[in-house]
Protein backbone atom coordinates (compact mmCIF):
# COMPACT_ATOMS: atom_id res chain seq x y z
CA UNK A 1 0.00 0.00 0.00
CA UNK A 2 1.31 3.30 -0.78
CA UNK A 3 1.36 6.48 1.38
CA UNK A 4 -0.35 8.14 -0.97
CA UNK A 5 -3.76 7.55 0.26
CA UNK A 6 -4.67 6.72 4.24
CA UNK A 7 -6.50 3.27 4.43
CA UNK A 8 -9.63 4.74 5.50
CA UNK A 9 -9.87 7.48 2.68
CA UNK A 10 -9.18 4.20 0.35
CA UNK A 11 -12.21 1.89 2.13
CA UNK A 12 -14.61 5.26 2.12
CA UNK A 13 -14.04 5.32 -1.53
CA UNK A 14 -14.76 1.69 -2.53
CA UNK A 15 -17.86 1.57 -0.07
CA UNK A 16 -18.89 5.40 -1.87
CA UNK A 17 -18.69 3.57 -4.84
CA UNK A 18 -20.18 0.45 -4.07
CA UNK A 19 -23.17 1.42 -2.71
CA UNK A 20 -23.53 5.10 -4.20
CA UNK A 21 -25.08 3.98 -7.67
CA UNK A 22 -27.86 1.16 -6.18
CA UNK A 23 -28.19 3.51 -3.52
CA UNK A 24 -29.26 6.60 -6.15
CA UNK A 25 -31.43 3.95 -8.13
CA UNK A 26 -33.61 3.25 -4.78
CA UNK A 27 -33.93 6.62 -3.90
CA UNK A 28 -34.65 7.36 -7.54
CA UNK A 29 -37.69 4.73 -7.53
CA UNK A 30 -38.80 5.78 -4.30
CA UNK A 31 -39.18 9.25 -5.39
CA UNK A 32 -40.93 8.26 -8.48
CA UNK A 33 -43.61 6.23 -6.69
CA UNK A 34 -43.91 9.20 -4.65
CA UNK A 35 -44.20 11.40 -7.45
CA UNK A 36 -46.97 9.42 -8.77
CA UNK A 37 -49.00 7.83 -5.49
CA UNK A 38 -48.96 11.80 -4.57
CA UNK A 39 -50.35 13.17 -7.85
CA UNK A 40 -53.21 9.96 -7.80
CA UNK A 41 -53.89 10.79 -4.01
CA UNK A 42 -54.36 14.82 -4.80
CA UNK A 43 -57.07 13.25 -7.51
CA UNK A 44 -58.26 11.23 -5.01
CA UNK A 45 -58.28 14.00 -2.46
CA UNK A 46 -60.87 16.44 -4.82
CA UNK A 47 -63.54 13.53 -3.94
CA UNK A 48 -65.95 15.53 -1.13
CA UNK A 49 -65.57 13.43 1.70
CA UNK A 50 -61.45 12.67 1.10
CA UNK A 51 -61.37 16.55 0.99
CA UNK A 52 -63.01 17.17 4.06
CA UNK A 53 -60.38 14.65 6.06
CA UNK A 54 -57.37 16.24 3.86
CA UNK A 55 -58.80 19.52 5.06
CA UNK A 56 -59.42 18.48 8.95
CA UNK A 57 -55.07 16.37 8.69
CA UNK A 58 -54.03 19.91 7.26
CA UNK A 59 -55.07 22.21 9.98
CA UNK A 60 -53.03 19.48 12.88
CA UNK A 61 -50.89 21.33 15.44
CA UNK A 62 -47.32 19.65 14.37
CA UNK A 63 -47.09 16.50 17.00
CA UNK A 64 -50.44 15.95 16.13
CA UNK A 65 -49.67 16.02 12.17
CA UNK A 66 -46.47 13.60 13.25
CA UNK A 67 -48.71 10.99 14.56
CA UNK A 68 -50.99 11.57 11.54
CA UNK A 69 -47.92 11.23 9.45
CA UNK A 70 -46.46 8.09 11.02
CA UNK A 71 -49.84 6.51 10.75
CA UNK A 72 -49.77 4.79 7.47
CA UNK A 73 -46.74 3.18 8.22
CA UNK A 74 -47.06 1.65 11.43
CA UNK A 75 -50.55 0.05 9.67
CA UNK A 76 -48.44 -1.76 7.04
CA UNK A 77 -45.75 -2.58 9.12
CA UNK A 78 -47.26 -6.10 9.87
CA UNK A 79 -48.18 -6.28 6.22
CA UNK A 80 -44.17 -6.23 5.28
CA UNK A 81 -43.26 -8.30 8.06
CA UNK A 82 -45.73 -11.17 6.44
CA UNK A 83 -43.92 -10.11 3.33
CA UNK A 84 -40.98 -11.34 5.22
CA UNK A 85 -42.04 -14.38 6.54
CA UNK A 86 -43.70 -15.71 3.26
CA UNK A 87 -40.55 -15.12 1.37
CA UNK A 88 -38.38 -16.93 4.55
CA UNK A 89 -40.89 -19.86 3.80
CA UNK A 90 -40.87 -20.25 0.48
CA UNK A 91 -43.41 -18.21 -1.15
CA UNK A 92 -41.40 -15.90 -2.53
CA UNK A 93 -43.83 -14.60 -5.31
CA UNK A 94 -46.54 -13.84 -2.87
CA UNK A 95 -44.39 -12.20 -0.43
CA UNK A 96 -42.94 -9.90 -2.73
CA UNK A 97 -46.31 -9.40 -4.00
CA UNK A 98 -47.82 -8.23 -0.24
CA UNK A 99 -44.32 -6.40 -0.35
CA UNK A 100 -44.63 -4.97 -3.08
CA UNK A 101 -48.57 -3.36 -2.48
CA UNK A 102 -47.94 -2.61 0.72
CA UNK A 103 -45.03 -0.47 -0.33
CA UNK A 104 -47.19 1.34 -3.30
CA UNK A 105 -49.82 1.79 -1.07
CA UNK A 106 -48.11 3.06 1.86
CA UNK A 107 -46.20 5.35 -0.06
CA UNK A 108 -49.22 6.97 -1.41
CA UNK A 109 -50.81 7.44 2.14
CA UNK A 110 -47.60 8.26 3.07
CA UNK A 111 -46.97 10.92 0.23
CA UNK A 112 -50.18 12.52 0.71
CA UNK A 113 -50.16 12.89 4.37
CA UNK A 114 -46.54 14.35 4.15
CA UNK A 115 -47.94 17.07 1.45
CA UNK A 116 -50.46 18.05 4.46
CA UNK A 117 -48.59 18.36 6.86
CA UNK A 118 -45.45 19.28 6.11
CA UNK A 119 -45.66 22.96 7.19
CA UNK A 120 -46.62 21.53 10.80
CA UNK A 121 -43.68 18.93 10.71
CA UNK A 122 -41.09 21.62 9.96
CA UNK A 123 -42.30 23.64 13.18
CA UNK A 124 -40.73 20.77 14.96
CA UNK A 125 -37.39 21.21 15.52
CA UNK A 126 -35.58 17.61 15.54
CA UNK A 127 -38.06 16.87 12.53
CA UNK A 128 -36.95 20.07 10.57
CA UNK A 129 -33.10 18.76 11.27
CA UNK A 130 -33.33 15.46 10.12
CA UNK A 131 -35.54 17.05 7.15
CA UNK A 132 -32.90 19.19 6.26
CA UNK A 133 -29.84 16.60 6.50
CA UNK A 134 -31.90 14.04 4.92
CA UNK A 135 -32.57 16.42 2.01
CA UNK A 136 -28.92 17.51 1.59
CA UNK A 137 -27.37 13.68 1.86
CA UNK A 138 -29.86 12.90 -1.03
CA UNK A 139 -28.28 15.86 -3.12
CA UNK A 140 -25.17 15.29 -2.51
CA UNK A 141 -25.91 11.32 -3.72
CA UNK A 142 -27.33 12.21 -6.54
CA UNK A 143 -24.35 15.06 -7.39
CA UNK A 144 -22.28 12.17 -7.39
CA UNK A 145 -24.08 9.87 -9.38
CA UNK A 146 -24.43 12.79 -11.83
CA UNK A 147 -20.41 12.87 -12.14
CA UNK A 148 -19.69 9.45 -12.69
CA UNK A 149 -18.99 9.39 -16.28
CA UNK A 150 -21.00 5.98 -16.82
CA UNK A 151 -24.65 8.46 -16.05
CA UNK A 152 -23.14 11.41 -18.69
CA UNK A 153 -23.09 8.86 -20.84
CA UNK A 154 -26.30 6.81 -19.87
CA UNK A 155 -28.14 10.34 -20.02
CA UNK A 156 -26.41 11.50 -23.23
CA UNK A 157 -27.99 8.02 -25.02
CA UNK A 158 -31.55 8.64 -23.66
CA UNK A 159 -31.14 12.16 -24.89
CA UNK A 160 -30.46 10.89 -28.31
CA UNK A 161 -32.77 8.16 -28.05
CA UNK A 162 -35.67 10.58 -27.26
CA UNK A 163 -34.64 12.78 -30.29
CA UNK A 164 -34.70 10.01 -32.90
CA UNK A 165 -38.19 8.93 -31.46
CA UNK A 166 -39.02 12.46 -32.20
CA UNK A 167 -37.85 12.55 -35.43
CA UNK A 168 -38.95 9.10 -36.14
CA UNK A 169 -42.79 10.23 -35.02
CA UNK A 170 -42.62 13.62 -36.98
CA UNK A 171 -41.61 11.51 -40.23
CA UNK A 172 -44.07 9.06 -39.83
CA UNK A 173 -47.20 10.90 -38.28
CA UNK A 174 -46.43 14.61 -39.02
CA UNK A 175 -46.48 17.22 -36.71
CA UNK A 176 -44.96 17.57 -33.83
CA UNK A 177 -46.57 16.00 -30.43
Amino acid sequence: MSNDEPPKNILRRLFRGLFSIPLAIWIFLEEWVWDEMLALMAWVGKLPPVHWVETQVAKLPPYAALIAFIIPGAILLPFKLAAVWLIAHGHGVYGLWVFVIAKIVGTAFLARIFSLTKPALLTIGWFNRAYLIITAWKERLYAYVRALPVYQRIRASARALKLAVKQWWRETFGGAR
